[in-house]
């Protein structure tokens, strides 16, 4: 499985090398932030201008949660547009909304698919581990639901998204949902989502995890996890649900270079079984966060513009 060899020259090129994980969860979100703004401009396409606005939505038991909801156009009176929730990645304990990349995404998607991005910037572990971040995810949702006429927002057109650990929000944010009763959600899109929390890193079946991967993996999953949680709970690792029926289309990205792209493929082969609708898209050649270099990889544009297409589907 050869990487994109656009990607791996401009990488080459740029000589920014990845950053070292640490048991310091400060440093390692300072490190990330770092590479990212190291690469990006290079790397990454920007965002457009979009009406941007800041909210801080309460949530009961749980720190507030910051939501940013990103417009194609400033909202009119009278106006509905769809809504899609964002939850981006970092392996829950990294990332944000003042990462160049995320926010360039949020925006484009708003302007190209003309529907609300509704980036939730929930807590980060260890500070804050699970359900912290589900919760408020939730909490999201349901004032987004809440609002909607004064949000500009159709609450009858209602998307959840969430790239890597996002993603996992994401999926676990719909089986929340439909067991608490059921907001009517119309799509999920996760990207490269790490959905099983279960497994060995060791045990995965694409031959490029390394001894560093096992331990990164190992530090992110004990910082997410509170002592004694159960790894097998849906919320958890939403691939361990033993019922997917009642939960929204779905359209599912995995990379090929990717050592958790097994994930999304067996949560797309369970949603069908399922009866729900779900179509699949690989990434060749791509790596777990390729998907974020756009403008050096036509792979990662294509990948883009795929997901601008099912966010429209909320126009539907």
């Amino acid at each position: 499985m050869p990487l994109d060899a656009n990607l791996v020259r401009a990488l080459t090129e740029l000589g920014v090398p990845l950053p070292e994980p640490t048991d310091d969860p400060v440093k390692q979100r300072t490190r990330a932030y770092e590479f990212e703004e190291a690469v990006f401009p290079a790397l990454g396409l920007p965002g457009p201008r979009v009406p941007i606005h800041d909210h801080v939505v309460p949530v009961p038991g749980y720190p507030d949660v910051p939501v940013r909801l990103f417009y194609p156009r400033e909202p009119a009176s009278g106006s509905a547009l769809p809504v899609c929730l964002f939850f981006y990645g970092g392996g829950f304990s990294q990332g944000g909304l003042h990462h160049a990349g995320v926010a360039a995404q949020c925006a484009r998607r708003a302007a190209e698919a003309g529907v609300i991005v509704a980036a939730v910037s929930y807590a980060l572990a260890p500070e804050h581990p699970y359900p912290t971040a589900l919760e408020q995810g939730y909490a999201a949702l349901e004032w987004v639901v809440r609002e909607a006429s004064a949000l500009g927002a159709d609450a009858t057109r209602i998307g959840v998204s969430g790239q890597s650990s996002g993603g996992n929000l994401a999926a676990a944010l719909t089986l929340l949902n439909r067991d608490r009763g059921g907001y009517p959600l119309a799509l999920q899109i996760l990207e490269v989502p790490f959905l099983d929390l279960t497994d060995d890193p060791g045990e995965r079946d694409l031959g490029e995890v390394t001894a560093e991967l096992i331990a990164d993996l190992a530090r992110l999953l004990r910082w997410y996890l509170p002592e004694g949680a159960d790894r097998r709970d849906p919320y958890v690792s939403p691939l361990r649900a033993t019922d997917f029926t009642g939960l929204p289309p779905a359209y599912i990205v995995t990379a090929e270079c990717d050592p958790i792209r097994g994930d999304g493929e067996r949560y797309a082969a369970a949603l069908a079984n399922a009866g729900i609708p779900v179509s699949a898209l690989q990434l060749i050649g791509l790596p777990h966060n390729g998907g974020l270099f756009e403008r050096a990889s036509l792979t990662a544009r294509s990948a883009g513009q795929a997901i601008v297409a099912a966010l429209r589907t909320l126009h539907d």
